[in-house]
C-alpha cells in the first residue's frame, strides 16, 4: 500500500492535493491488488487464479484440526465469511486480559519471593526489569509479525508457551530461574499486540475505534487485574500459587482461542521477516501522524508508568504510611479507566481522533496538576489525580491508535509496534527519571517534571494540526468537530491523509488515490478538484489495469 495522499501545503496547486472521494474509490475499486514487495502490482487475474487453485487450511501446524467454522475458505472475502462481531471483540479483549497479567503479577511479590529465597530485595528487584525488557524485546521481534504469517496460529503459539513457562516460574528453584524464565515470558507476552491491530483488520472502518478500544479495555483490565490478584494471593497464601493460577486462566484461554479464533490469511505482503523490521524503521521516516501520534505516547506513557512509581513512596511516607497491600488496592481506580474506554471509542468514532488526543493530553495536564499541589497532602488529590489521568491515557491511547491504524491497512501491526516501541521506550525512562528525582529532591520537584512531559506531549498536537499532511502546520484547517463522512467503510480503509506522490511522467499515482476515503463534507476534499494527470491516471488505471506504475 502506497504510504502518500493528500498535499495541502500548497493550496495553489491541485495535483499534490486529495482528490474528491468518489475519484478514490474509483481508483481503489479499479487498481489491480498488488503484494506489498516494492515491486510492480500483481497483475488481478493471477491472483485470482491462484485464490482459486487454493486449498482449505485444515490444520494448525499440520497436526492440530482447525473447527469446521473457523477455517477460510480462500474464494470467499474474509470480512464476508467471518463478519466482525462484539462475541469475537470479546474474544480478542480476554485474551488480551490475560496475557498481558504475565507482566505484572511479580510487582507485587517482590518482597515475598525475597523472603522466599533469602535474598535482598536488591537482588529480586531485577525480575520486574528483565520482565518489560523482554516486553520490549517482543514489541521489535514478534508483534510485526502479525503483517507477515497467520494470526491465529501465532497466538496460539504465544499463549501455549507463556502457559508451559509459567509451570516453570510456580516450580521455579531459585533467583536465577525465575530471572529467566521472567525475561522469555516477557518477550512472548506480546498477544495483546496481535489483537489489537486484528481487531483494526475485522471491524467496519465506522467502528474501528469502538472495536479496538474494547479490545484495548482487555489490556488494561489485565494490567490492573495482575497486581492486584498477585497481590493478595501471595498475602494470604504463596507467591507460587499466583502462578498456578496464571497456568489455569492461560491454559483456559487457549482452548477458547481454539474454538473461536478465524483463520484468516497472512497479508500476503511479499517481504522477508528483516525486510519487516527495516519497514518499521522507514515508517517513522514515511508517515507524520505516526511520528507525531508516537512522541504523544512517549511522554504521556513516561507520567503514567513514573508516576505510578512515585505515587508508591508519597503514600508510604507522611502523612498516609500505607502498607504494600493497601498501596497495591488503588490500582483498582484503574479499572475506571478501562471501563470508559469503550466510550471513548464511540466517540473517536463520531468526531475528528484529533479531538480524542488534544482532549485526552489535556485531562492529563489537569490531573498532573492536581497531583503537584495535593499528592502529598490529601488522599482525595491522589484518588482525583489517578482516575483523571488513566481517563485521559486511555482517550489518548485509542485516540492514536485509531489514527495509526488507519495509514496502512496491509501495515498495522508494524504500525502498532512503532507506537509501543514509544511507549514501551516512555515508560521505561519517565521510570527511571521521576523515581530518580523523588529520591533526590522529593514530590514538588517530581510532580513539577510529570507536568512539564505532558505539556510537552500538547505541544506535539499543537505544532501539527488534524489536517496536516506534512511534518509541521495547520494546512487543511482546524475542523475536529464533525467526522468526515467515510465512503469506505471496509477494514481495509485507510482513514488518514497522507501525502501524493507523483509518478514519473507527473502523474499522481492511482494507488495513492485509495488514500482518500473522504467524503465531500471534508474541507479539504470539498475544496479539492482532480487535475488533468490524476484524472489520465484515474482512466489509465481503468483501461490498462496491467499497466506498471512506480511503487514507492
Amino acid at each position: 500500500m502506497s504510504s502518500q495522499g493528500l498535499n495541502a501545503s500548497s493550496p495553489s496547486s491541485n495535483e499534490d492535493r486529495g482528490v474528491a472521494a468518489n475519484t478514490a474509490n474509483v481508483a481503489s475499486t479499479s487498481r489491480p491488488p498488488s503484494v506489498d514487495n516494492g515491486n510492480d502490482p500483481v497483475p488481478r487475474e493471477h491472483l485470482e487464479i491462484e485464490r482459486q487453485s487454493t486449498p482449505i487450511r485444515k490444520r494448525d501446524f499440520r497436526f492440530l484440526p482447525i473447527p469446521k467454522s473457523r477455517r477460510h475458505n480462500p474464494n470467499k472475502e474474509v470480512t464476508a465469511e467471518f463478519s466482525f462481531t462484539w462475541k469475537m471483540n470479546l474474544v480478542f479483549a480476554f485474551a488480551s486480559t490475560v496475557s498481558v497479567m504475565n507482566l505484572y503479577y511479580i510487582q507485587p511479590m517482590l518482597v515475598a519471593i525475597a523472603d522466599d529465597f533469602a535474598v535482598s530485595h536488591t537482588r529480586i528487584s531485577s525480575i520486574p526489569t528483565l520482565v518489560q525488557g523482554g516486553y520490549g524485546v517482543g514489541i521489535i521481534l514478534i508483534s510485526p509479525l502479525g503483517d507477515l504469517v497467520r494470526r491465529r496460529q501465532l497466538v496460539l503459539l504465544l499463549i501455549a508457551l507463556t502457559t508451559i513457562l509459567s509451570i516453570g516460574l510456580a516450580l521455579a528453584p531459585s533467583v536465577a530461574a525465575l530471572e529467566a524464565i521472567s525475561f522469555i515470558i516477557g518477550v512472548l507476552t506480546v498477544t495483546p499486540q496481535i489483537c489489537i491491530p486484528w481487531t483494526a483488520d475485522l471491524a467496519p472502518a465506522n467502528k474501528r475505534a469502538t472495536a479496538m478500544s474494547i479490545t484495548l479495555s482487555g489490556l488494561i483490565f489485565g494490567l490492573v487485574l495482575g497486581r492486584v490478584l498477585a497481590g493478595i494471593i501471595s498475602n494470604f497464601a504463596s507467591w507460587r500459587d499466583t502462578y498456578w493460577l496464571a497456568v489455569g486462566l492461560q491454559g483456559c484461554m487457549t482452548a477458547i482461542l481454539y474454538f473461536t479464533l478465524p483463520d484468516t490469511p497472512d497479508k500476503n505482503i511479499g517481504i522477508s521477516y528483516f525486510g519487516v523490521l527495516w519497514s518499521m524503521v522507514k515508517y517513522f521516516t514515511m508517515y507524520p501522524t505516526l511520528v507525531q501520534a508516537c512522541l504523544v505516547s512517549m511522554f504521556s506513557s513516561a507520567v503514567f508508568a513514573g508516576f505510578w512509581t512515585s505515587l508508591t513512596f508519597v503514600l508510604n511516607n507522611t502523612p498516609y504510611h500505607y502498607n504494600s497491600f493497601e498501596i497495591g488496592l488503588f490500582g483498582l481506580l484503574g479499572i475506571i479507566g478501562a471501563l470508559l474506554a469503550p466510550q471513548w471509542g464511540r466517540l473517536v468514532d463520531r468526531v475528528h481522533p484529533y479531538l480524542g488526543q488534544i482532549t485526552g493530553i489535556t485531562i492529563n495536564l489537569i490531573s498532573m496538576i492536581v497531583a503537584l499541589v495535593g499528592a502529598n497532602k490529601n488522599i482525595s488529590a491522589v484518588c482525583i489525580s489517578i482516575i483523571g489521568y488513566d481517563m485521559g491515557q486511555q482517550l489518548t491511547q485509542v485516540s492514536s491508535s485509531y489514527r495509526i491504524a488507519g495509514l496502512d491497512p496491509k501495515a498495522r501491526a508494524r504500525l502498532n509496534g512503532c507506537s509501543l516501541l514509544a511507549v514501551f521506550v516512555g515508560q521505561t525512562s519517565g521510570t527511571a527519571i521521576l523515581t530518580h528525582i523523588y529520591n533526590t529532591h522529593g514530590w514538588t520537584p517530581t510532580g513539577g517534571t510529570a507536568v512539564a512531559f505532558v505539556g510537552a506531549a500538547l505541544l506535539v498536537l499543537f505544532v501539527r494540526g488534524p489536517h496536516e499532511v506534512g511534518w509541521i502546520g495547520w494546512h487543511g484547517g482546524g475542523q475536529i468537530l464533525k467526522r468526515e463522512k467515510l465512503t469506505d467503510l471496509s477494514p481495509e480503509a485507510i482513514t488518514e491523509k497522507v501525502r501524493t506522490k507523483k509518478t514519473t511522467d507527473g502523474q499522481i499515482d492511482p494507488q495513492d488515490l485509495s488514500s482518500s476515503n473522504l467524503g465531500a463534507e471534508d474541507p479539504v476534499a470539498r475544496n479539492a478538484h482532480i487535475s488533468p494527470n490524476a484524472e489520465k491516471a484515474v482512466q489509465s488505471a481503468r483501461l490498462y489495469p496491467q499497466k506498471k506504475y512506480r511503487r514507492l
